[in-house]
């Protein structure tokens, strides 16, 4: 359970605020590739860490995240003309480059040495990445596993959760919910041949132990429980934690990138090294199609206040793979409804913990001492060049009992608690 102290902590991300300066600290995804799909195309808005910014694609193709607002007098430039190598405000002309520099002020005499606040930006893995903190602190970037695979063999998608960023985080790590949250098969009272033939693997978390490993990046935690049908083998499901909002499970890696203090954007990665990846199919199965399940900008169709579309009379039948929760399409549309239907920022001072939260708490106690080291020091430990990013990674597999699951994958040895 954490203080009301430490949920402030971790929960605040504006300007001034410790972990939101921490955060600008690393790489941040500012938004998919594909919202700017071409030079010269629309800008976007976009909100990141409490600020308005605009993130638009220049004649050259590169990308210039910068403040929304015009350094002249305010206005917005996501009305701007994007054309001939820069952004071009429509009051009065001024026009800025990708860096935030003022290349032209056709109602002055002269251009005028204005620069506006513009980041760094890379663009890797189908996402534009930015970097909001010190210049003289720029991390070199992170190249995680599943960034730099073959395109054809990742599919990413985006959607807001209307909360604050840890209570999705504690979502993706939460370990047992999926036995009802996005099935329920024993309470729908579904047969152990049923549910077998969905998932082959699959046993109760009634039965399941937990225990965790500290890494320089943040944490992995094993879920281990009995093989089935082997009374020699145990089944491994690996899940990592990279602070500040990283949660990588087997091939679904996930983001939950603070937009500000009650708002998240949540970039769901999807992978199949062995297979070409149908990116129509992919985002159709998880609810995240543009013009159909989210808007243009990626916010979502189904929220809390049209009630997702639970199915009350899908419920009563149960007979889908969606029954228990009445709400079709699976994740994220059923995680959003717990999670969001806690509040912006839920008290946790209210809660009652169990023994299945392991992966909860320690993602909890990782982001408080690092934002208390961050305050100490001025530096983050995790940024290390040596921490290894690229072997943050979760896995699912079974191997035989006395083999330790701490020397499965490539997750850095920490120490051991159950």
């Amino acid at each position: 359970m954490l203080t009301k102290e430490e949920n402030e902590l971790i929960c605040r991300v504006g300007p001034g605020t410790p972990m939101g300066e921490m955060i600008r600290r690393f790489w941040i995804p500012a938004c998919l590739s594909d919202e700017l799909p071409a030079p010269d195309c629309d800008p976007i808005r976009v909100r990141l860490l409490g600020e308005d910014l605009l993130a638009f694609r220049d004649s050259n193709g590169r990308v210039g995240v910068m403040e929304e607002h015009c350094p002249h007098r305010g206005a917005s430039l996501f009305f701007a003309r994007n054309e001939e190598g820069g952004i071009r405000c429509l009051y009065h002309g001024w026009k800025m480059d990708v860096d935030g520099n003022v290349v032209d002020t056709p109602c002055e005499p002269a251009t005028l040495r204005v620069k506006t606040r513009a980041f760094p930006t890379y663009e890797q893995g189908e996402i534009v990445w930015t970097y909001m903190g010190p210049r003289d602190k720029q991390p070199e970037f992170h190249n995680f596993w599943w960034s730099t695979i073959p395109m054809e063999n990742r599919c990413v998608g985006k959607i807001d959760y209307a909360c604050n960023y840890v209570q999705a985080i504690e979502g993706a790590l939460d370990s047992s919910h999926a036995a009802y949250l996005h099935s329920g098969y024993e309470a729908l009272h579904w047969s152990e041949e049923e549910i077998r033939k969905i998932e082959p693997y699959r046993t109760t978390s009634k039965n399941t132990k937990w225990e965790v490993e500290d890494t320089p990046w943040g944490f992995r935690y094993a879920a281990l429980r009995q093989a089935p049908r082997d009374p020699e083998s145990k089944a491994v499901r690996i899940t990592a934690f990279a602070v500040p909002f990283h949660c990588l499970l087997a091939e679904t890696p996930h983001m939950f990138v603070p937009a500000d203090d009650e708002y998240t954007w949540y970039y769901d990665i999807r992978t199949d090294l062995e297979n070409t990846i149908d990116r129509s199919v992919s985002l159709a199965q998880r609810g995240q199609r543009v013009g159909i399940d989210v808007m243009p900008d990626h916010r979502k169709v189904r929220t809390l206040q049209n009630n997702y579309h639970q199915d009350r009379a899908a419920m009563r039948a149960r007979d889908e793979i969606w029954s228990y929760s009445g709400i079709p399409w699976g994740k994220p549309h059923q995680d959003m409804c717990v999670i969001e239907s806690m509040g912006p920022i839920y008290d946790r001072t209210k809660e009652h913990l169990g023994i299945q939260d392991v992966g909860v708490v320690r993602m909890r106690q990782r982001l408080v001492d690092s934002v208390r080291s961050f305050m100490d020091t001025g530096e983050v430990a995790a940024l290390d060049p040596s921490t290894g990013y690229s072997q943050a990674r979760g896995t699912t597999t079974v191997v035989p009992k006395d083999v330790p699951w701490q020397s499965i994958g490539n997750g850095n040895a920490g120490q051991v608690s159950g």
